[in-house]
Order: structure tokens, then sequence, then C-alpha cells
């Protein structure tokens, strides 16, 4: 019968075999061994990493562009001298829109997985060692221990336990036959510091997931004393904001020094808050913050009344943000005296011999009026006309940086400039206007909110100085120019430049991956530091009358034998010279 049994437990043995390498072949111990396995988390980090860097060097396609078939289109076009026959396949893979392809999701998706199956793998493993610490060990231990140590002659126990308490080890001691066993363990809990580290690249792509399913951006440009609405006319939060005021600095080389928008936010008709906006603090409501994001100062506020009813049926404030020449010049008298020194601004058209020409009048003080020509594509080496309108005109060319004496006057042409225009497409004429060309703008004596600043371009200051003036061209005969309130009166409606007006680009967003962002950092942050900094330290010591051995575990590089020394020392100790088998 013996026999028999010792025959049958091979077969057993040989069954059981079987059962293990069949439960290896199970599909979901499979899949659970390959989101646990390490090779394959190094293979989706390598993965993450490498698309990461292809979504960082192909251009991706631009948020205004997405989800607009023909925008779409005419981008991919432009992509094609780039890319050339390439570009078609990339993007039926969305190499251009990689952060938000399928695909992309998916190897995040499996990445999380993977994380969570490691840390749940490791978690009852660290967690025992934790809780339940190897309390003895083998004494073939103490001579196999990477960190090990022997002492010959007395050792205090006393003494040695009190020094491991003063090295913040927790300690235990017991008594077996003559020997006396020691065992300390010091920051047990930083075992879960990789944990922490790994769970931390979990919440970095919730925080992605989240930002991208619940993230809100929408735009605004608004001129000063205009409210936009934030969500679409039909929405139950719906927010307006109001640009209240906008300011600029800037330094005399053009650079910006500080945008800064004052902003009211109104909710159901109320003002629910009041406050000042920049770029890098923005005002903050219900969870959504305001960014300055941009700043545009040639803005010309129009206003057109109905006279007949007294009625407002025209208020925009509109972005001139074309740009016409203008020709800087100055005009003395033969005794010195300055008669003129501003820009002129030139809003009408001429043609002579076949060549366009900007033109503009000017009237001096004596009645004399003078017609200033430049070229309709001038640059800053045409020269600038200036001729008499009298009865034998005395016609002056004059280069950048000329003087020119004439008729005891001298003209002195500084330069070309270029100052803000634009068109009015929807502003109402009266009948008696021909309604086929668009109302043209000019605005002069303005410096600031130029869309070069940015870029360090000089801004110089007025020539002319005084308050800004708008020209506008195509309501009368020749063009008009009026001073900030004026107004001008066409068979029943009043055009009145109500003044320069500044815009605001502000960003609304909402993102509540914020705060998971900051639990992962913090996360990961603390983790590195307790895994590096507060590593876990274990020391077992087997204590008799001939000496002492002790072994320890710690970081791989950490240099415990040193300090297993150092608390033997304390102990009363004595030690001979440090050999290489104490390491």
């Amino acid at each position: 019968m013996a026999a028999g049994r010792a025959a049958s437990e091979p077969k057993r043995r040989s069954a059981s075999g079987w059962t293990r390498s069949l439960s290896l072949i199970n599909p979901l111990r499979a899949v659970w061994w390959l989101f646990t396995n390490v090779r394959f988390a190094i293979v989706l980090l390598v993965a993450i990493t490498l698309v990461s860097l292809a979504g960082v060097l192909i251009a991706q396609t631009p948020l205004n562009v997405r989800g607009d078939a023909v925008l779409e289109a005419e981008w991919l076009a432009e992509k094609e001298g780039t890319f050339g026959f390439l570009t078609s396949p990339m993007d039926a893979v969305g190499l251009f829109d990689i952060f938000h392809a399928s695909w992309f999701s998916v190897l995040l998706a499996i990445t999380v997985i993977s994380t969570a199956a490691y840390v749940v793998s490791r978690f009852p493993g660290i967690w025992s060692t934790i809780s339940r610490p190897r309390k003895r060990v083998p004494d073939r231990y103490f001579d196999q221990a990477p960190h090990r140590l022997r002492i010959e002659g007395v050792v205090d126990v006393e003494r040695l336990e009190a020094g491991l308490r003063r090295s913040r080890y927790k300690v235990e001691r017991w008594q077996e036959g003559e020997a006396t066993f020691l065992f300390a363990d010091r920051f047990q809990m930083a075992q879960l510091g990789t944990l922490l580290t790994h769970a931390a690249v979990i919440v970095f792509i919730l925080a992605a997931v989240v930002s991208r399913v619940d993230s809100f951006s929408s735009g605004l440009f608004l001129a000063e004393g205009s409210t936009l609405p934030v969500f679409p006319v039909k929405h139950e939060n719906q927010m307006q904001v109001e640009l209240v005021d906008s300011y600029a600095e800037f330094a005399p080389d053009g650079q910006p020094l500080d945008y800064r928008s004052d902003l009211a936010i109104y909710r159901g008709g109320e003002e629910v808050l009041r406050c000042s906006s920049t770029v890098n603090t923005p005002c903050s409501y219900d969870g959504y913050r305001f960014y300055q994001v941009a700043y545009f100062g040639f803005g010309a506020e129009l206003v057109v009344r109905d006279t007949a009813t007294g009625n407002v049926i025209y208020r925009e404030t509109l972005a001139l943000a074309m740009r016409s020449p203008a020709a800087h010049l100055r005009i003395d008298n033969e005794n010195g005296a300055r008669l003129i020194d501003q820009t002129v601004v030139l809003p009408d058209t001429f043609e002579i011999n076949d060549e366009v020409f900007h033109g503009g009048l000017i009237r001096l003080d004596d009645g004399t009026v003078l017609t200033l020509l430049l070229p309709q594509d001038a640059d800053d080496g045409d020269e600038l006309l200036v001729f008499d309108l009298g009865d034998s005109p005395e016609t002056l060319r004059l280069a950048a940086g000329e003087s020119v004496e004439s008729g005891g006057l001298v003209f002195s042409y500084i330069g070309l400039e270029r100052i803000p225009a634009g068109f009015a497409l929807d502003l109402p004429l009266p009948e008696s206007i021909d309604a086929g060309e668009p109302i043209r703008l000019q605005m002069n004596n303005v410096i600031f909110g130029t869309d070069t600043t940015s870029d360090g371009t000089n801004v110089e200051a007025p020539s002319g100085g005084g308050e800004p003036e708008l020209t506008i061209v195509g309501l009368t005969s020749q063009a008009v120019t009026l001073s900030a309130g004026g107004a001008l009166l066409i068979d029943g409606y009043e055009y009145k430049f109500e003044g320069q007006r500044e815009f605001s680009g502000i960003d609304v967003r909402r993102d509540r991956s914020d705060y998971l962002i900051w639990i992962g950092a913090a996360a990961i942050v603390i983790g590195l530091m307790i895994t590096f900094w507060v590593p876990r330290r274990r020391l077992w010591a087997k204590i008799t009358r001939g000496g002492a051995s002790l072994a320890g575990q710690a970081a791989g590089q950490a240099d415990y034998t040193s300090e297993m020394r150092r608390l033997a020392v304390q102990a009363g100790a004595e030690l001979a010279e440090e050999t290489e088998d104490d390491d």
C-alpha cells in the first residue's frame, strides 16, 4: 500500500503541473500577467513618449480649424507642400491630431489599466511586509546578507537598543536560549512611496481625460463699453462679460509692459463680479477664469443718429486693423517759426499720368491750401509731392529727411508713417449717398495698441499731438475729419465720432482637471521624496556572550554597513578596521 501511495504521488504532482500550465493559458490570467509585467509597462511608456514627441514635432490641426471641413481641407492642402503624398495617409491615421485621435485615447487607457494593475498586484505584498515584517531570519542570513557585520566581544544589548531608538527605529527584542535577538524597522511606510508615484501617473492621465471631456474655452474680443455672452444665446447658466476699460503700457522700444482689463461679469441680468484681469492673474467666478490674452488699441466708436426721430440707429466700435500711408510734414516760415508739424492724412486718390497717388489737403493760416501726394504703394524711398493750388502751382519733391525752401517757407518731409485704417461696411447711409463703395475710416494722432509692438517695433509719439482724429472718406465729396466728440450732419443723419476705443481679447476657461494635476504633482513629488530621502531600513541582530551578528536591508546604493558600525560602536563594541567583507 505504501508503495502504491508512493507511486501515485508523482501522478498527482504531474496533474498539478498540468493544472498550473493550463492556468497560465487561461485568458484572464494571461491578460493579468501582461498588464502587471514590467517590460510591458516600459513598452507603453516608450510608446507614449514617442507619440507625444511626434505630436510636438508634427504640426497639429489648429483649434479654430478642427471640426470645420472646409478649413481642414485648406489646412491639409498647405501641409502637402511639406509632407507631399504622405499627407493623406498621415491624416487618415490621425497624425495631424494625435492628442484627439481615438487610438491615442486607447493607448492612454491601456497605460492607466496597466499602472493600476501594477499597483493592485504589488500592494498586498508591500502591505504584508509593512504590517507583518519578518522579524526572525535564519542564522545563515547573517553570513549572506548584502549588509552585514560580525562583532567579536561583548555587546551591550541595552545600549544597542537605545541607539536604534534614537535613530528612529521601532525595536523589538526577545530571548531564545542564551541568545538575544533584535528586530529594528525604520520608515516602514516608505515602501508605499513607489506605489504613490505610480498612482500619480494614473491621476495625470485622468486629468487629461477630464480636461478633454469637461473643459470649456471661449474667446471674446470686446471693445471698451461693449458686452458679449460667454455661451450660446440659449444657455441656462448664461453669463455676460462687459469690458469696462482696457489698459496697456509700452516701453520706449515698443515692447508691451502690461495689459490689463477691467471687467464686469453678469449672470441673470445682475452684476456678480467686478474685477481686473491680466495675462497672468485672471478673474475667477463660479469655476470659470477670465484671462487677458490680447490687446488692440486702434478702435473708433462711431454713432449714427436719425435726427428726425432722435433714435440711435448705429453704434459700433470699429477695429481699424489696416494701415494707410500718411506724410509727416513740418513747415517753418522765414523767421524759423513753426507753422505745421503733423502727420497729414492722405484719404483721397488721384491719377496723374497713369500713376495713382494718395493725396490730402493742408490749409495754412494765411488761407493757402497745399496738396500732398504720395504714390499708392509708397515706401520710405518714395518722394513726397507738395504743390500749391494757385494759378501757377510750384511743385516740390521731397525725399524722406529732406528740407526745401520755397516761397519764404521751409518744407521738411520727416518721413512716411502708417496710420490705422479700416472700412465701415454696414454703416447706415442716407439715400442721397451712393452705397457702391464702402465708407473708409482713417484715425490720426494715436500711438499705442499697434499690432507690431509685441515684435519689439519702436512706436513713436504722434507728430501733431492732440486728440485722436477720425477721417471719414465717402460720406461727402471730400474727406471729413472729426475730432473726438465731433459730429457731421448729412440729410437727416448725424455721424458722431465718440473717440478712440481699445479692445481686449478675453479667454474664458473652465478646466476642472487643474485640481487633479495638483494632486498628481503632489503625489509624484511626495512619492519620490519618500523613496529617495526616507527609504525603509531593517536590521536584525543576534547577540551572544561571544559577540554579535548584524544584518540589514536598505536601498541598493545605501552604505548601510557604515550605519551598523556606528550603532555597534555606540553599544560598546570594539571593531577592527573596515574590510571589504563588511560592505
